[in-house]
């Protein structure tokens, strides 16, 4: 698994989870500056990885996390780095021998502005609410953009856009998918004492190993996956292929 946070108001492992346990040495800044020197991006981006430790304490390179922005500011001098780094992500998911599965943290905006081709080119894209009602109100107009977002490539079929439920509020998963016209693809409880472990690197115990949350989080895997598996089905079938080809001789 490689977590790579591209979202454009700064990263937040490094000191959340990781409690500023790392040096700031390594980031998604550094790599735009690796990039600037010529440096070849696929050579850049394995420079600028930490190598997460597994529950027995090992970083054996199968859980990677390439570190956020230090401030906003350092977002617009990526602009012209935001496409490739998009199809590197394709790329490394791909790889024959040591594919990683990538998720993206792109925070609030990230979906939009010149950062929106990650979006674009991801096999699914989460929008993550809670049911509530402000926050199912204020997930009204993102999903509607959200969604111009990833359709705007003709040359691709839609990409999956998902609901991942945070279980709080009054909201049930049919409530929130009418509201939202999208359909919730996980759902998640609240339990923000356990997510404090994740989040602000709150001390881990037995309870939060064996806890509801992550074991939701497991369970919410295999949707993931089956969403993921029937787009790629969509977009590498004969006839997709076909039809990009016509569009693009046009």
């Amino acid at each position: 698994m490689l977590l790579a946070e591209c979202d454009p108001d700064g990263g937040a492992v490094l000191s959340g989870a990781l409690q500023g346990s790392l040096a700031a040495d390594v980031s998604l800044r550094n790599l735009a500056v690796s990039l600037r020197g010529e440096q070849p991006l696929r050579d850049a981006f394995w420079t600028q990885l930490v190598r997460l430790s597994d529950d027995h304490g090992h970083g054996d390179g199968r859980h990677v996390l390439l570190p956020g922005l230090t401030e906003p500011s350092q977002a617009a001098s990526l602009a012209p780095e935001w496409a490739q780094l998009a199809e590197l992500f394709v790329v490394i998911d791909r790889m024959p021998a040591d594919a990683h599965d990538v998720l993206v943290d792109l925070g609030r905006s990230g979906a939009y502005g010149p950062s929106r081709v990650l979006a674009q080119r991801a096999d699914l894209v989460l929008l993550v609410v809670r049911g509530t009602l402000r926050s199912v109100n204020a997930a009204q107009a993102r999903a509607g953009m959200l969604r111009q977002v990833v359709e705007s490539d003709p040359d691709r079929p839609t990409p999956a856009l998902g609901i991942l439920l945070i279980a709080e509020g009054t909201y049930g998963q049919r409530e929130v998918e009418e509201a939202l016209q999208t359909r919730v693809v996980a759902t998640l409880p609240y339990r923000p004492g356990e997510a404090a472990v994740l989040s602000d690197g709150a001390p881990q115990d037995r309870r939060f190993v064996r806890g509801s949350l992550l074991r939701a989080a497991r369970e919410a895997c295999t949707p993931i996956r089956q969403q993921v598996a029937s787009r790629r089905q969509r977009l590498y079938s004969p006839m997709q292929q076909r039809l990009a080809e016509v569009r693009r001789a046009r």
